[in-house]
Order: C-alpha cells, then sequence, then structure tokens
C-alpha cells in the first residue's frame, strides 16, 4: 500500500521545521500591515511575571520577541541585564530568527559579555553588567529572550511599558503579578484611556494584557513619550531594600524611611577633611556664600563615574570613602556634598529626578522608587536652590534641561517632600548677538561677533569653553553657521562668567562669497549670524498635540557696512508678528548712505496647544525662517 502523498509532505515538512528550529509565529510576514505602519520594530510578544512571595524575595520572568523591520530598529537588538549581591541571574537565553522564522542563532553564554559596572573603580566591583548586541545580516530578523532573576529589593518593582518608544508597534504584551496574602499592591495607569488594555483581578494576583497597538509615528513639537505611551507602576507598602525592611504609605512616610534606614549614618567625614573645609568657610556667615565654596571645592576635588541606574545599589557611598578615593556616582557625590554643607552649617537635603532633556515628574500621588538622578536642594530665604553636584564646570545652582522644572522627592529627615525644580522664563533663556560687519565690492564678508547666552540658552554654548580647536571649528562651520559658504573663524575668544551665569562667544570672521551678483546687482542676506531653521515637518492629518518645553528670546542687533560704489535699490520691509506661538520684529534702519543698522526680536513661548493649532504653528515658523532669510539688493553705480 502507498502511502497518501499529502501525509509523506507533512511528515517532511514537520520534521524540516523541527531540524530547523522555525518559530512559525515570529514569521515577518504573518505581521499584519497595521503594526509595520509607521514601525521600525514591531514587539511579537512581551509577557513579564513578577511573583512577590514575600516582603523580601521577588522572582521576574520575562520573555519578549522583536521583530527588527529595518536599520533604526536595532536598539532592540541591545540588550543590558545588571545584577549585584542582591540581585541573582537565573537565566538568560537568546535567540535569533530570520524572516520566515527558521532560528539563525542560539546565543552561547560566552557570547554575552560580562562587564563590571564600572570597571577600574573599586567602589562599584560588587556591581556587573551582561551585554548582549546583535549585528544584522539582513532585515527583517527577529530578537527573543528568556530572561529570569531574583532579588531581594522588592521596593523596586519593574514598571511595564508594553509601547517603549515611537514608531514601535505592539502584537501582544502581558504584565502579571502574583503576591501573598500579606502583601498590599499599589498600581499607577498611565495613558491607559487611548489603548484597549484589559485587566484582570482575582485573589492574590493581577493581570494586564494588550494587544495590536499601532505604531505612533514621531511627529515634530509632539510631547515627550512619557506623556503619551501606556506604562503601569506597580507598589507595595511592606517592602525592602539594601538589607532593610521598610513600611509606608505616602511619600512622607517613605521619605522618612528611607533617611533613616538608607541616608543617614553615610554622612561622616574624617577630621581632616571636616577642618579643612571649616578653614575654607572661615569668617563667613552667609550660607549661600559658604555653600558655593563647599561646591567649588567638591568640583575641583571629584571626578563623576556614570553608571546604570540601580548600580552601586540604592544607598549613597560613604562619605569618608568617597573622600579617600576622589570619585563618585551622583549618589556617592551628592552625599558627599551635602556632609561638607553640614559640616560647615549649611543645610541641604538629598533629592531624587528624573533626569534627561525631556522633563519627567515624580509622581507626586504614587510613592515608590522613582528617578534616575540624584541632586542637592539648598533652600534658602531668596528661593529654592539646586545643585547638581556631578559637574565639575556648571556654575553653582544651575540646572540647565538636565533637571529644570520637574517635580523631585526631596529626603529630610522629617520625611519625604515633593518639590519643583527651577523654570527658566522665556526672557531668561536669553541670547544677545551683537555684530559689526563689512561686505566689500567683491562681495567678501568680514565681521566680528559677540555672542551672550544665558538661561537655558547658555547650555547650548558654553560646552565649547571645553572643546578642541577642531571641534570648535566644526561647530560653527557645521551647526551653527552651515548656511555661511567658505565661512573662516579668524580668532575667538570666550568668557564665562559662572556668578552672572552668561557665557561669551566673541570671534572675527570671513566669508568670500557672501553676497551674490546678478548683473549689476549684489544680493545678501541681511541677518548673517543668528537664522532661525526650525521649520518643522508638514503633517497631512496630524496625531500628535503641539508642545513647546521651553521658550527662549533672541535678541540681535547687526550694523552693516556697505560696499562703496553700490546704492541701495531694496531693503526689506519691517517685520512684526504677533501670535500666541510668540513674536517676531525685524526692523531696518539707514543710519547713513554706507551704513544699516538690522534689529531683530525672536521670543517663542513654552506651551502646550491642541493639534488642530499646528498648521498656524508651523506657519509662525515657517515665516521667522523666510524672514530671517530676507536679501539686501545693491546696484553698482555707473560710471
Amino acid at each position: 500500500m502507498k502511502p497518501n502523498f499529502l501525509i509523506v509532505l507533512f511528515m517532511a515538512a514537520f520534521h524540516f521545521a523541527v531540524a530547523q528550529k522555525t518559530q512559525t509565529r515570529f514569521m515577518a510576514f504573518s505581521i499584519p500591515d497595521s503594526l509595520t505602519t509607521n514601525a521600525d520594530a514591531v514587539v511579537r510578544l512581551y509577557d513579564t511575571e513578577i511573583e512577590l512571595e514575600s516582603q523580601r524575595k521577588m522572582i521576574v520572568k520575562i520573555k519578549k520577541a522583536v521583530t527588527i523591520l529595518n536599520k533604526k530598529g536595532n536598539d532592540n537588538a541591545e540588550l543590558v541585564f545588571s545584577y549585584d549581591k542582591a540581585k541573582d541571574i537565573k537565566k538568560i537565553d537568546i535567540y535569533i530568527y530570520n524572516s520566515v522564522g527558521i532560528e539563525e542563532k542560539e546565543v552561547k553564554n560566552k557570547e554575552i559579555k560580562d562587564y563590571s559596572a564600572a570597571d577600574g573603580f573599586s567602589l562599584f566591583n560588587d556591581n556587573r553588567l551582561k551585554y548582549y548586541g546583535h549585528v544584522p545580516i539582513s532585515y527583517p530578523y527577529t530578537i527573543y529572550y528568556e530572561y529570569e532573576y531574583e532579588t531581594s529589593n522588592t521596593a523596586f518593582i519593574p514598571r511595564w511599558s508594553p509601547i517603549s518608544s515611537f514608531d514601535q508597534s505592539v502584537e501582544n504584551s502581558t504584565f502579571k503579578v502574583i503576591y501573598n496574602d500579606n502583601i498590599t499592591i499599589r498600581k499607577l495607569e498611565k495613558n491607559f484611556n487611548n489603548f484597549n488594555m484589559e485587566v484582570n483581578e482575582a485573589p492574590n494576583s493581577i493581570l494586564f494584557h494588550v494587544k495590536n497597538i499601532p505604531a505612533i509615528k514621531y511627529e515634530d513639537f509632539s510631547p515627550s513619550s512619557e506623556y503619551i505611551l501606556p506604562s503601569l507602576l506597580i507598589g507595595i507598602n511592606k517592602f525592602h531594600l539594601e538589607g532593610e525592611d521598610g513600611n509606608a504609605t505616602n511619600w512622607k512616610e517613605f521619605g522618612k524611611w528611607r533617611y533613616d534606614k538608607l541616608y543617614n549614618g553615610n554622612d561622616v567625614i574624617n577630621e581632616t577633611t571636616k577642618s579643612k573645609v571649616l578653614k575654607l568657610v572661615e569668617g563667613i556667615n552667609d550660607s549661600i556664600e559658604k555653600a558655593k565654596i563647599i561646591y567649588k571645592y567638591v568640583q575641583n576635588k571629584m571626578r563623576y563615574i556614570s553608571v546604570q541606574e540601580g548600580i552601586g545599589g540604592w544607598k549613597p557611598i560613604k562619605a569618608d570613602e568617597v573622600d579617600k578615593v576622589s570619585y563618585g556616582d551622583c549618589k556617592g557625590l551628592t552625599n558627599y556634598t551635602k556632609t561638607l554643607m553640614d559640616a560647615v552649617g549649611v543645610k541641604t537635603h538629598y533629592s531624587v529626578v528624573w533626569a534627561g532633556s525631556e522633563k519627567e515628574s515624580v509622581e507626586n500621588d504614587f510613592f515608590s522608587m522613582q528617578g534616575n538622578h540624584i541632586i542637592l536642594y539648598l533652600p534658602t530665604k531668596k528661593g529654592d536652590i539646586w545643585l547638581e553636584c556631578t559637574s565639575q564646570t556648571d556654575p553653582f545652582g544651575y540646572q540647565g534641561v538636565f533637571t529644570d522644572d520637574r517635580d523631585v522627592l526631596v529626603i529630610t529627615p522629617e520625611g519625604g517632600i515633593i518639590k519643583h525644580t527651577s523654570l527658566y522664563k522665556e526672557e531668561q533663556n536669553l541670547k544677545k548677538t551683537n555684530s559689526a560687519y563689512i561686505i566689500n565690492q567683491e562681495g567678501y564678508l568680514t565681521g566680528r561677533i559677540t555672542i551672550m547666552s544665558y538661561g537655558i540658552q547658555f547650555a547650548f554654548h558654553d560646552m565649547l569653553e571645553h572643546e578642541t580647536e577642531r571641534e570648535i571649528m566644526d561647530h560653527y562651520k557645521d551647526d551653527y553657521w552651515p548656511y555661511i559658504n567658505n565661512l573662516t573663524i579668524k580668532d575667538y575668544k570666550f568668557s564665562n562668567d559662572k556668578n552672572a551665569i552668561v557665557f561669551t562667544e566673541d570671534l572675527n570672521v570671513t566669508a568670500a562669497d557672501y553676497a551674490k551678483f546678478s548683473g549689476d546687482r549684489m544680493l545678501f542676506e541681511v541677518n548673517a549670524f543668528n537664522k532661525s531653521r526650525q521649520v518643522p515637518d508638514r503633517y497631512r492629518n496630524r496625531k500628535m498635540p503641539v508642545e513647546v518645553s521651553r521658550g527662549f528670546l533672541d535678541e540681535d542687533v547687526f550694523t552693516i557696512t556697505l560696499p562703496e560704489g553700490f546704492t541701495i535699490e531694496a531693503l526689506p520691509d519691517a517685520i512684526n508678528l504677533k501670535t500666541k506661538f510668540g513674536t517676531y520684529v525685524a526692523t531696518i534702519e539707514k543710519i547713513s548712505d554706507g551704513e544699516l543698522k538690522y534689529s531683530r526680536r525672536f521670543l517663542f513661548h513654552k506651551g502646550l496647544y491642541p493639534k488642530e493649532d499646528y498648521k498656524a504653528f508651523r506657519d509662525f515658523l515657517k515665516d521667522v525662517s523666510k524672514y530671517d532669510n530676507s536679501k539686501i539688493v545693491l546696484l553698482k553705480n555707473k560710471p
């Protein structure tokens, strides 16, 4: 009897699939179009299970598969797993599948690199990282991993972010928490309203499930992803951290516990250093002046060591140890600075913040282990001062875009307090550009420029002081004035007034062929040195609201000497734009036949606007750019 041909074919296909370790669920062509549109990567599955066995034991199991569609999605193929004495990795299995779901690679343990979190620095010897980065040979491909660890630090429960970035879609994701009768679960759901979330609660467990989330395309001037993408925070009232049990129901109690158990006792400094700093402030009674001296002392003595969030523990390293080695992470350096402030009688407080150029606040109504950075809070009668203790160059009390305008947790001996960091107002974010430039008969420009930057704009300019000459030249030619062809920086000088917090750039420049010729006419753009180039993309169907997270003010005055033998034929009209997004005023004053004065004032407002305002918003910026490119036309005199 002959075997059925279909059965033979099926069996052959089955054995081939087994031999090739095919995962049909990872076939790229099975992804619906709705999930590949606007996507660089598709999360095929992302399952997290957290088991809270007790106040001191948590087991986390993660299974995640991401199909990476193109080069932009390759960040998903870089995997980092941290561990230390309190966090024991039980399992890491990583597999790579090709576009049709056939396993191309099972990553061997030796391919997963093991690093010290801060190699060569003794304070972090117990803290390590496991890292794997895949280098693809073709697209699409899928990276799948299973990861399991056990930890005693139950105060920090992983956050669930099923979709972690723009341009990423999700096919299926679950998040499950299992807990015993002695544990009370708290949860904070963020941005759930716009997503089809399923929540199933049962005795001693809670399950969240989401599927088929299309990718959200990034749009210019969109709000931060933190305020758009869904995420879930989980907390418990009885927890354990760094060898200490805790019990809290609000920020005040949590901050009190953290101070008593994790901070207090690490603020002891040796008598030699204490005597040294007391001598530095001898005869000074003003607390702010004392604080400035201590801050400068720390900047001159210490080096900042950047380590991954959570590495080095959640407790700051003892001040005396940091003093001995002259380096530390944000926790150690902030604690060290605070200890020296205590020694000279200045009251400051260790404070937890979500740092980064995108503003993110500590959740006011949900206490838990939050934040990724530590700063120092100095309350004064003149107002709050926030100190960045990891920088060797920042002015005293300057925050820049790293920690400005957000809620933070201040840890005091009496308990935790939510405070708001400094907000730089638009007029404070000032940049003044003054120039005197000459155009000769061949269209050659020679100019002197002074740029003074304040507030947030200070942060975008003061870094020049620490760059090489090559980097400085590249900055001006490629980034700051890319529209000036044939630019030559003849000389430059920088001045950094850290008391007034103003950075000044003085330059002498030339540019051959700056002006263009058309017959007997010479044409050149009057705004040579501060053009706005931020015209956002046009969208047929804008999806996101419009946010300007930080406003600013530019004030410019240029004196222009015209070439002999030419007469002014046309000058740009005076412009006065007033919108809810900002104002723009530009004028040209004729001082004499051969000299002009150009004045410009551009005020850009901070604000959040509905998506319906986007066209008007874009039109305003487009007009600013257009008027910044206005030309003067000169006519050559006839003999």
